[in-house]
Protein backbone atom coordinates (compact mmCIF):
# COMPACT_ATOMS: atom_id res chain seq x y z
CA UNK A 1 0.00 0.00 0.00
CA UNK A 2 0.89 3.33 -0.86
CA UNK A 3 0.55 5.97 1.51
CA UNK A 4 3.03 7.45 4.48
CA UNK A 5 0.93 6.53 7.26
CA UNK A 6 0.62 2.96 6.02
CA UNK A 7 -3.58 1.57 6.11
CA UNK A 8 -3.59 -2.36 6.57
CA UNK A 9 -6.15 -5.10 5.64
CA UNK A 10 -4.11 -8.04 7.69
CA UNK A 11 -6.34 -11.21 8.53
CA UNK A 12 -6.49 -11.03 12.50
CA UNK A 13 -6.31 -13.81 14.92
CA UNK A 14 -7.66 -13.16 18.88
CA UNK A 15 -4.46 -14.32 21.19
CA UNK A 16 -4.53 -17.80 22.84
CA UNK A 17 -6.45 -17.76 26.08
CA UNK A 18 -3.46 -17.76 28.72
CA UNK A 19 -5.78 -19.84 31.12
CA UNK A 20 -5.54 -22.83 28.29
CA UNK A 21 -1.84 -23.29 29.07
CA UNK A 22 0.03 -23.68 31.74
CA UNK A 23 2.42 -20.51 32.38
CA UNK A 24 5.28 -21.99 32.48
CA UNK A 25 6.55 -23.13 28.87
CA UNK A 26 9.15 -25.48 30.63
CA UNK A 27 5.86 -27.93 31.60
CA UNK A 28 4.78 -28.49 28.04
CA UNK A 29 7.84 -29.28 26.77
CA UNK A 30 8.37 -31.86 29.28
CA UNK A 31 5.60 -33.28 28.07
CA UNK A 32 5.98 -36.54 25.84
CA UNK A 33 2.89 -36.08 24.27
CA UNK A 34 2.88 -32.49 23.74
CA UNK A 35 6.73 -32.99 22.42
CA UNK A 36 5.53 -35.69 19.77
CA UNK A 37 2.64 -33.52 18.50
CA UNK A 38 4.78 -30.54 18.18
CA UNK A 39 7.90 -32.55 16.27
CA UNK A 40 5.05 -34.58 13.88
CA UNK A 41 3.66 -30.56 13.12
CA UNK A 42 6.69 -29.72 12.51
CA UNK A 43 7.47 -32.41 10.12
CA UNK A 44 4.19 -32.36 8.30
CA UNK A 45 4.55 -28.63 8.39
CA UNK A 46 8.21 -28.14 6.54
CA UNK A 47 6.95 -30.61 3.85
CA UNK A 48 3.13 -28.38 3.46
CA UNK A 49 5.74 -25.43 3.55
CA UNK A 50 8.22 -26.85 0.74
CA UNK A 51 5.35 -28.16 -1.47
CA UNK A 52 3.80 -24.84 -2.11
CA UNK A 53 6.95 -22.65 -2.83
CA UNK A 54 6.95 -20.73 -5.87
CA UNK A 55 8.35 -17.85 -8.03
CA UNK A 56 6.82 -14.41 -8.13
CA UNK A 57 6.39 -12.86 -11.22
CA UNK A 58 9.61 -10.49 -12.57
CA UNK A 59 11.83 -10.69 -9.62
CA UNK A 60 11.58 -14.67 -9.27
CA UNK A 61 11.53 -14.68 -5.82
CA UNK A 62 10.82 -17.56 -4.20
CA UNK A 63 7.89 -17.35 -1.91
CA UNK A 64 5.30 -19.60 0.13
CA UNK A 65 1.85 -19.77 -1.47
CA UNK A 66 -1.35 -21.83 -1.08
CA UNK A 67 -3.97 -19.97 -0.85
CA UNK A 68 -5.79 -19.73 -3.75
CA UNK A 69 -7.20 -16.83 -5.94
CA UNK A 70 -10.91 -17.72 -4.93
CA UNK A 71 -10.24 -16.36 -1.25
CA UNK A 72 -7.89 -13.71 -1.94
CA UNK A 73 -11.33 -12.35 -4.12
CA UNK A 74 -13.61 -13.23 -1.76
CA UNK A 75 -11.58 -11.02 0.93
CA UNK A 76 -10.99 -8.49 -1.68
CA UNK A 77 -14.70 -8.05 -1.98
CA UNK A 78 -15.55 -8.05 1.36
CA UNK A 79 -12.86 -5.25 2.06
CA UNK A 80 -14.23 -3.33 -1.13
CA UNK A 81 -17.95 -3.42 0.11
CA UNK A 82 -16.01 -1.71 3.73
CA UNK A 83 -14.54 0.60 2.00
CA UNK A 84 -17.71 1.88 -0.09
CA UNK A 85 -19.39 2.36 3.03
CA UNK A 86 -16.88 4.23 4.87
CA UNK A 87 -16.24 6.58 1.96
CA UNK A 88 -20.29 6.76 1.24
CA UNK A 89 -20.45 10.56 -0.23
CA UNK A 90 -16.91 11.19 -0.56
CA UNK A 91 -16.04 9.83 -4.03
CA UNK A 92 -15.96 11.85 -6.96
CA UNK A 93 -18.01 11.03 -10.10
CA UNK A 94 -16.86 8.75 -12.43
CA UNK A 95 -16.75 11.84 -15.32
CA UNK A 96 -14.73 13.79 -12.76
CA UNK A 97 -11.31 15.01 -14.30
CA UNK A 98 -9.49 13.21 -11.57
CA UNK A 99 -11.46 10.07 -12.08
CA UNK A 100 -10.60 9.94 -16.11
CA UNK A 101 -7.09 10.59 -15.42
CA UNK A 102 -6.86 7.90 -12.72
CA UNK A 103 -8.70 5.80 -15.22
CA UNK A 104 -6.80 6.35 -18.05
CA UNK A 105 -3.36 5.76 -16.28
CA UNK A 106 -4.85 2.50 -14.76
CA UNK A 107 -5.64 1.39 -18.70
CA UNK A 108 -1.69 1.83 -19.74
CA UNK A 109 0.01 0.26 -16.95
CA UNK A 110 -2.65 -2.61 -17.09
CA UNK A 111 -1.64 -3.17 -20.28
CA UNK A 112 2.05 -2.57 -20.07
CA UNK A 113 1.93 -5.38 -17.33
CA UNK A 114 1.43 -7.98 -19.82
CA UNK A 115 -0.91 -10.07 -17.79
CA UNK A 116 -4.22 -11.41 -18.87
CA UNK A 117 -5.33 -12.25 -15.57
CA UNK A 118 -5.47 -7.98 -14.68
CA UNK A 119 -6.28 -7.18 -17.89
CA UNK A 120 -9.36 -9.66 -18.19
CA UNK A 121 -10.94 -8.13 -14.51
CA UNK A 122 -13.33 -5.44 -13.95
CA UNK A 123 -11.65 -2.50 -12.91
CA UNK A 124 -13.28 0.17 -10.98
CA UNK A 125 -11.52 3.52 -10.08
CA UNK A 126 -12.83 5.62 -7.21
CA UNK A 127 -11.32 8.54 -5.71
CA UNK A 128 -11.82 9.67 -2.32
CA UNK A 129 -12.31 13.54 -1.68
CA UNK A 130 -11.49 13.69 1.71
CA UNK A 131 -8.66 16.47 2.68
CA UNK A 132 -8.81 14.89 5.83
CA UNK A 133 -7.39 11.41 5.38
CA UNK A 134 -3.56 11.03 4.72
CA UNK A 135 -2.25 10.22 1.29
CA UNK A 136 -3.30 6.80 0.03
CA UNK A 137 -3.83 4.80 -2.54
CA UNK A 138 -4.86 1.06 -3.11
CA UNK A 139 -5.74 -1.71 -5.30
CA UNK A 140 -7.92 -4.39 -3.96
CA UNK A 141 -7.94 -8.07 -5.27
CA UNK A 142 -10.48 -7.77 -8.20
CA UNK A 143 -9.14 -4.30 -9.63
CA UNK A 144 -10.53 -2.16 -7.33
CA UNK A 145 -8.51 1.02 -7.20
CA UNK A 146 -8.75 3.86 -4.93
CA UNK A 147 -7.38 6.63 -4.54
CA UNK A 148 -7.39 9.58 -1.78
CA UNK A 149 -7.46 12.98 -3.09
CA UNK A 150 -4.71 14.32 -0.63
CA UNK A 151 -1.87 12.22 -2.42
CA UNK A 152 -2.61 13.96 -5.93
CA UNK A 153 -0.99 17.14 -4.71
CA UNK A 154 2.25 15.19 -3.91
CA UNK A 155 1.91 13.20 -7.31
CA UNK A 156 2.07 16.24 -8.91
CA UNK A 157 2.09 14.83 -12.68
CA UNK A 158 0.43 11.99 -14.45
CA UNK A 159 4.54 9.92 -14.07
CA UNK A 160 4.10 10.95 -10.49
CA UNK A 161 0.72 9.47 -10.52
CA UNK A 162 1.93 6.39 -12.86
CA UNK A 163 4.57 5.59 -10.03
CA UNK A 164 2.20 5.33 -7.27
CA UNK A 165 -0.26 3.51 -9.30
CA UNK A 166 2.14 1.35 -10.88
CA UNK A 167 3.23 -0.04 -7.23
CA UNK A 168 0.21 -0.71 -6.54
CA UNK A 169 -0.73 -2.84 -9.07
CA UNK A 170 2.54 -4.80 -8.99
CA UNK A 171 0.38 -5.84 -5.58
CA UNK A 172 -1.95 -7.51 -7.34
CA UNK A 173 0.12 -8.69 -9.76
CA UNK A 174 2.47 -10.20 -7.20
CA UNK A 175 -0.70 -11.82 -5.91
CA UNK A 176 1.20 -10.39 -2.50
CA UNK A 177 -2.53 -10.21 -0.38
CA UNK A 178 -2.54 -14.36 -1.38
CA UNK A 179 0.62 -14.28 -0.03
CA UNK A 180 0.24 -11.98 3.29
CA UNK A 181 -2.72 -14.67 3.80
CA UNK A 182 -0.32 -17.76 2.98
CA UNK A 183 1.56 -17.00 5.93
CA UNK A 184 -1.15 -15.86 8.13
CA UNK A 185 -1.18 -19.80 9.86
CA UNK A 186 2.55 -19.89 9.84
CA UNK A 187 2.23 -16.83 12.02
CA UNK A 188 0.04 -17.96 14.40
CA UNK A 189 1.58 -21.70 14.78
CA UNK A 190 4.81 -20.09 15.75
CA UNK A 191 2.83 -18.08 18.23
CA UNK A 192 1.45 -21.06 20.16
CA UNK A 193 5.54 -22.47 20.05
CA UNK A 194 6.76 -19.82 21.35
CA UNK A 195 4.37 -19.66 23.88
CA UNK A 196 4.92 -23.04 25.14
CA UNK A 197 8.79 -21.87 25.68
CA UNK A 198 8.17 -18.21 26.89
CA UNK A 199 4.30 -18.01 28.67
CA UNK A 200 4.09 -14.37 27.22
CA UNK A 201 1.78 -13.52 24.24
CA UNK A 202 3.16 -9.83 24.64
CA UNK A 203 7.14 -11.07 24.00
CA UNK A 204 5.72 -13.97 21.20
CA UNK A 205 4.10 -11.03 19.47
CA UNK A 206 6.85 -8.43 19.11
CA UNK A 207 9.04 -11.24 18.19
CA UNK A 208 7.05 -12.59 15.55
CA UNK A 209 5.94 -9.06 14.51
CA UNK A 210 10.16 -7.41 14.44
CA UNK A 211 11.72 -10.68 13.34
CA UNK A 212 8.82 -11.97 9.94
CA UNK A 213 5.75 -10.06 9.83
CA UNK A 214 7.34 -6.05 9.33
CA UNK A 215 10.81 -7.60 7.20
CA UNK A 216 8.28 -9.74 5.07
CA UNK A 217 6.07 -6.69 4.54
CA UNK A 218 9.00 -4.52 3.27
CA UNK A 219 10.10 -6.85 1.40
CA UNK A 220 6.95 -7.26 -0.65
CA UNK A 221 7.18 -3.35 -0.87
CA UNK A 222 10.36 -3.23 -2.36
CA UNK A 223 9.37 -6.19 -4.52
CA UNK A 224 6.15 -3.42 -5.84
CA UNK A 225 8.55 -0.87 -6.26
CA UNK A 226 10.66 -2.58 -8.86
CA UNK A 227 8.12 -4.20 -10.39
CA UNK A 228 5.56 -0.69 -10.22
CA UNK A 229 8.96 0.97 -11.96
CA UNK A 230 9.63 -1.43 -14.74
CA UNK A 231 5.60 -1.39 -15.58
CA UNK A 232 5.50 2.57 -15.20
CA UNK A 233 8.73 2.54 -17.96
CA UNK A 234 7.07 -0.04 -20.52
CA UNK A 235 3.93 2.09 -20.22
CA UNK A 236 5.89 5.21 -21.25
CA UNK A 237 5.74 7.10 -18.14
CA UNK A 238 9.42 8.77 -17.30
CA UNK A 239 10.88 6.54 -14.14
CA UNK A 240 13.33 9.08 -13.03
CA UNK A 241 10.11 11.30 -11.43
CA UNK A 242 9.85 8.01 -9.13
CA UNK A 243 12.75 9.32 -7.05
CA UNK A 244 11.04 13.10 -7.05
CA UNK A 245 7.59 11.60 -6.34
CA UNK A 246 9.38 9.72 -3.05
CA UNK A 247 11.30 12.96 -2.80
CA UNK A 248 8.24 15.31 -2.22
CA UNK A 249 6.54 12.44 0.08
CA UNK A 250 10.17 12.70 2.50
CA UNK A 251 9.01 16.28 2.76
CA UNK A 252 5.51 15.42 3.82
CA UNK A 253 6.68 13.19 6.34
CA UNK A 254 8.52 15.60 7.36
CA UNK A 255 5.68 18.18 7.75
CA UNK A 256 3.94 15.99 9.56
CA UNK A 257 5.63 14.53 12.50
CA UNK A 258 8.56 12.36 10.71
CA UNK A 259 7.89 8.43 9.94
CA UNK A 260 8.20 5.74 11.90
CA UNK A 261 11.43 4.09 11.78
CA UNK A 262 11.97 1.42 9.16
CA UNK A 263 12.55 -1.60 11.35
CA UNK A 264 9.21 -0.52 12.89
CA UNK A 265 7.57 -0.31 10.26
CA UNK A 266 5.71 -2.38 7.35
CA UNK A 267 7.33 -0.49 4.68
CA UNK A 268 10.92 0.62 3.69
CA UNK A 269 12.06 4.02 4.58
CA UNK A 270 11.35 6.78 1.81
CA UNK A 271 15.40 7.58 1.39
CA UNK A 272 15.96 3.59 0.99
CA UNK A 273 13.14 3.97 -1.43
CA UNK A 274 14.88 6.58 -3.15
CA UNK A 275 18.00 4.88 -3.16
CA UNK A 276 16.46 1.38 -4.63
CA UNK A 277 14.92 3.82 -7.17
CA UNK A 278 18.28 5.45 -8.19
CA UNK A 279 19.94 1.93 -9.02
CA UNK A 280 16.90 0.27 -10.88
CA UNK A 281 16.49 3.49 -13.16
CA UNK A 282 19.05 2.98 -15.94
CA UNK A 283 17.33 -0.31 -16.33
CA UNK A 284 13.97 1.39 -16.38
CA UNK A 285 15.31 3.58 -19.12
CA UNK A 286 16.65 0.41 -21.04
CA UNK A 287 13.08 -0.84 -20.98
CA UNK A 288 11.08 2.21 -21.87
CA UNK A 289 13.54 2.77 -24.85
CA UNK A 290 12.89 -0.64 -25.94
CA UNK A 291 9.10 0.17 -25.74
CA UNK A 292 8.95 2.33 -29.26
CA UNK A 293 7.64 5.61 -26.61
CA UNK A 294 6.64 7.99 -29.06
CA UNK A 295 7.04 11.66 -27.32
CA UNK A 296 4.77 12.30 -25.03
CA UNK A 297 2.49 15.26 -24.60
CA UNK A 298 2.92 18.15 -21.96
CA UNK A 299 2.59 16.21 -19.12
CA UNK A 300 -0.73 17.35 -16.97
CA UNK A 301 0.02 18.78 -13.69
CA UNK A 302 -2.71 18.24 -10.56
CA UNK A 303 -4.97 21.14 -10.30
CA UNK A 304 -4.10 23.05 -13.28
CA UNK A 305 -7.43 22.27 -15.71
CA UNK A 306 -7.50 18.78 -16.20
Amino acid sequence: MFRAFPRRFYATYRSFNRGAYPSNGATLLANPTFRKLLGGGAVAGGIFYASNLEQAPITNRTRFMWVGEGLEKFVGDQTYSQILSETRGMLLPDDHPYSRKVRKIMQNLVAASQSPDLQKLDWKIHIVNDPRQPPNAFVLPGGKVFVYSSILQICENDDGLATVLAHELSHQLARHSSEQLSKAPIYMLLSLALYALTGSDALNTLLINSALKMPASREMETEADYMGLMIMSRACYNPEESTRLWGRMTEFEKKHGGATPEFLSTHPASAHRIKNMQEWIPEAIHIREESNCQTMGQFSVFGRGW
